[in-house]
């Protein structure tokens, strides 16, 4: 059976030279042929991630980051600890979070368990998520929230919304959140043949509007331009010269 980190993983086109699944990599091909430009989409909402993460962790000075949901490890390119430990060497702190346990037993080989560890934990739990938060980091110092491939898989009825609110309330002043989300606002078929495709192997989505994807940030300070298509997110500009991909918007705010 198919899992979204390792679809996500198969999307990207097999970057560190792992093979995919063969089930993943025909979910891929089914998103192809509807037509679905899903290795774009994955890549420019990885390319968000990292100049998001970069912004938190060097232009905000964040040296704890909470990672939910990050889907299976890159290996071969940059991933947050990678980019915390650059900015901040040993100050650096890490904690990846995640539904599947397959993905947390990759991030455990891939971290050192110390500073930078990974959980299985739910989002949709966000007391359970704050326990191992405040185990694992100082909370008198900011954290960095990222929810870069989650928050679309998660139902209305088991309130994003709340669940996001009550992880930022926990945070101090000065701790960041980062969230990129599919949008199916300007390609409603397009983005409807994604879910239904995905439905069909057990993987549902639930794309939102900006003014939903918005609340998430709802009370926090914007960083950068706001909320954008996620290739025109930079953190002191909007990218006018990028191509856009307008299935999914990415932004930054601070706490």
């Amino acid at each position: 059976m198919s899992s979204s980190a390792r679809v996500h993983h198969a999307a990207l086109g097999g970057a560190d030279g792992r093979e995919a699944y063969e089930d993943d990599e025909v979910v891929v091909q089914q998103l192809l042929a509807a037509g679905v430009p899903v290795r774009e989409l994955v890549r420019a909402r990885r390319a968000f991630y990292l100049r998001a993460v970069t912004c938190a962790v060097r232009d905000l000075g964040i040296a704890q980051v909470l990672d939910i949901g990050p889907g299976l490890p890159p290996y071969s390119t940059r991933d947050t600890h990678s980019i915390a430990d650059e900015h901040h060497g040993f100050r650096s702190r890490v904690l990846y979070a995640d539904v599947d346990p397959v993905v947390v037993a990759h991030w455990r080989m891939w971290t050192d368990g110390a500073r930078h560890r990974a959980e299985v934990l739910d989002l949709r739990e966000p007391d359970t998520v704050l326990t191992e938060a405040e185990a694992h980091f100082d909370l008198r110092h900011p954290v960095a929230v990222v929810l870069t491939g989650v928050l679309e898989e998660v139902a209305g009825g088991d309130s994003p919304h709340g669940c996001v609110r009550r992880i930022v309330d926990a945070l101090p002043s000065g701790s960041a959140l980062i969230v990129s989300h599919l949008t199916g606002e300007q390609d409603p078929e397009l983005v409807g043949r994604a879910v239904e495709v995905l439905s069909e192997v057990g993987l549902p989505l639930y794309p939102r509007k900006f003014e939903e994807i918005a609340g998430f940030f709802e009370g926090l300070r914007p960083v950068g331009p706001g909320l954008l298509p996620v290739s025109l997110w930079h953190p002191t500009h909007a990218d006018d010269h990028a191509p856009p991909v307008v299935h999914a918007y990415g932004g930054v705010g601070l706490v």
